[in-house]
């Protein structure tokens, strides 16, 4: 009997412990959700709503944030469009690059890889502050300032690395076996990679690539000081709302929430593999 009311107690200081663990995550993620949702319901708001002292839950919602800021005369729908296609390129050119690059560290002999590799991660660790005026007067002398194309390298500039540390990672986690084995059945190199790797690797390819485009989608310091007016991103464009007549908040909020949805949208549908993509190679076999 003493042993099993020991049992009880432990289960139940167990499941105490449990309520209390949910209930601090709720309240957390109540908190963290609180801001965003303030943001959303002022972009349904007109300007005197939003700038009423007094607190409106329920209020007449409108669009007329999202058709001054997206119509022709704001001119965010061009910015919009130039978000996806910086993010949409820079995800394509990391992943297409990054990936045989990070398949290369893992599995075959390189010079200095180590070396190589760390200087790599460097461009990671580096603040983009540090290298703005290096890629500012390089970019002058290529004529890539204010261009869709010099935003997509400067980005990469970052995101590479992040793509080729995230899936070598990965790369090493998977036995060499698997490639001898394949070699053993008459595939050559790159069917090995092409065939039999990649498909393993899908995950971890659509987490990198979800990353990717999350930091390029809302990178702000490169596509302000190198964008100029034809190339300038949906972040780049925010500080403009904010005038010395006043801040036109009910813009900044309708911009605010279209940044948000297509990387809410993204989360929903490849959060299975987002979850495999990180976990897969963090421990290695």
């Amino acid at each position: 009997m003493p042993i099993k009311g020991k049992e009880i107690k432990n289960n139940n200081i167990f499941m105490w412990a449990n309520i209390l663990k949910i209930t601090l995550i709720i309240f957390v993620a109540i908190i963290s959700l609180v801001p965003f949702l303030w943001i959303v319901m002022s972009a349904f708001k007109d300007r005197m709503d939003i700038m009423s002292p007094t607190l409106y839950l329920f209020f007449k919602p409108t669009l007329s944030n999202f058709k001054e800021a997206f119509g022709a005369s704001g001119g965010f729908s061009i910015y919009f469009r130039n978000s996806l296609i910086v993010a949409i390129s820079n995800v394509v050119l990391c992943i297409i690059t990054g990936v045989p690059a990070a398949y290369s560290f893992s599995r075959y002999y390189v010079l200095g890889a180590k070396h190589l590799y760390f200087y790599i991660l460097t461009t990671r660790m580096c603040p983009g502050i540090a290298i703005g005026l290096p890629l500012y007067i390089w970019f002058n002398k290529l004529n890539l300032l204010g261009t869709i194309p010099g935003i997509i390298l400067a980005h990469a500039t970052f995101n590479l690395a992040l793509v080729i540390y995230l899936m070598k990672s990965f790369f090493d986690g998977i036995p060499k076996e698997v490639d001898r084995a394949a070699l053993v059945d008459g595939y050559s190199e790159w069917q090995v990679f092409t065939r039999v790797i990649l498909p393993i690797a899908r995950p971890s390819i659509i987490a990198s690539a979800f990353l990717v485009f999350i930091y390029s989608w809302n990178e702000l310091l490169f596509a302000m000081l190198l964008g100029g007016q034809t190339a300038r991103t949906l972040p780049a464009a925010f500080p403009g709302l904010v005038t010395a007549l006043g801040t036109y908040w009910g813009q900044l909020c309708a911009a605010a929430t279209v940044v948000a949805v297509p990387v809410i949208i993204l989360v929903v549908f490849i959060q299975k593999y987002l979850v495999q993509g990180l976990t897969l190679g963090a421990v290695k076999g």
